[in-house]
């Protein structure tokens, strides 16, 4: 059903509420509705200027805005925690809970705001075993997941969760995030020894083997990698907030998705670091986890089909220049 919109609350600067926002994503978002003249108000764990906590939410309420954007939640493939028991359903909790408090507190808002963004994984598509010789199926945002492992349940329940909201009086749009790229530099000798530099974002989790001279390709090499640009993450994400009739779901992959050697040679080249090995998968599932492992070794061929004809058009729709953008060797 149409949303109704209040254009006198759409003519000037907004007010958007970011769930999580301190994160990688949301912080950059927030930079960027600042940096345009809209309002932001975060939502954390932490008091501070702009913030408000989930405490906070759960007594108060929403504060009048015009959107809600939710990134709130643990990272599933945070190497520091064991993955347990206790981190499962930690991970489970800071997803599902914090989006049930918002969808809560926007359907008891008085004046509720004119659109919410929930936002998830590219692993709502779920993986299975493929043979060797078996292509991966395009998945586009009306696909059912290929397969079920833990991560595309996760998706599933964060979700189900955001799917509370009252679409009578709220715009819902669904944005699924794949495995984003931010900004790496590698600026002294000592540097290139020991790290490739400070980065947020998926390069960071493979940065370490190459600043060692040991650079490697995952598992086979040929599940495909749906990655994205942050600024093609923020650009969407505007998208959405500005284009009033977008709603439903969205994928935040670029058009040129590649495999996972593809990346891993380009990445290679950019950083000037040679690829000596392939991590094999029994490695794999022994650092990460037989759970969290699919992320890394299988992957989706995922397409942004809905996100393209919503009228969104990449800042970097393919790796080469994407990589060019984020990697920088100044030495």
């Amino acid at each position: 059903m149409p949303v109704s919109v209040d254009t006198e609350r759409l003519a000037s600067g907004r007010h958007i509420v970011i769930g999580g926002g301190t994160g990688f994503i949301g912080s950059a978002l927030a930079r960027a509705l600042v940096a345009r003249g809209d309002h932001v108000t975060l939502i954390s764990r932490q008091p501070g200027p702009g913030r408000m906590t989930w405490a906070d939410l759960e007594r108060d309420g929403l504060p009048r805005c015009d959107a809600v954007v939710n990134f709130a939640g643990q990272h599933i493939l945070d190497l520091r925690r064991r993955w347990d028991d206790t981190y499962r359903q930690e991970v489970v909790r800071s997803r599902v809970d914090t989006t049930r408090a918002l969808v809560k507190a926007m359907n008891e808002s008085a004046t509720p705001p004119l659109l919410f963004i929930s936002t998830a994984g590219k692993c709502f598509y779920g993986t299975r075993e493929l043979d060797q010789a078996e292509a991966h199926p395009e998945l586009d945002e009306e696909s059912q997941p290929m397969g079920r492992d833990f991560p595309s349940e996760l998706v599933a329940l964060w979700e189900a969760a955001a799917d509370g909201v009252d679409t009578r009086r709220i715009r819902h749009a669904k944005v699924r995030i794949g495995v984003v790229l931010g900004a790496v530099e590698r600026t002294s000798l000592l540097g290139r020894l020991w790290q490739v530099g400070r980065a947020r974002g998926f390069l960071p989790l493979i940065r370490l083997p190459f600043c060692l001279g040991v650079g490697a390709v995952i598992g086979r090499g040929s599940q495909p990698l749906p990655w994205v640009h942050i600024a093609d993450v923020v650009g969407i994400l505007l998208h959405v907030i500005d284009q009033r009739e977008t709603q439903g779901r969205y994928n935040a992959v670029a058009p040129g998705i590649v495999t996972n050697r593809q990346f891993i040679e380009a990445l290679a080249r950019r950083l000037r670091r040679p690829i000596l090995w392939s991590v094999p998968e029994w490695l794999v599932r022994r650092v990460v986890g037989d759970e969290r492992s699919s992320i890394l070794l299988r992957g989706q061929l995922v397409k942004p089909r809905r996100t393209l004809a919503a009228g969104y058009r990449f800042i970097y729709p393919d790796l080469v220049p994407a990589l060019e953008d984020l990697v920088y060797v100044t030495i």
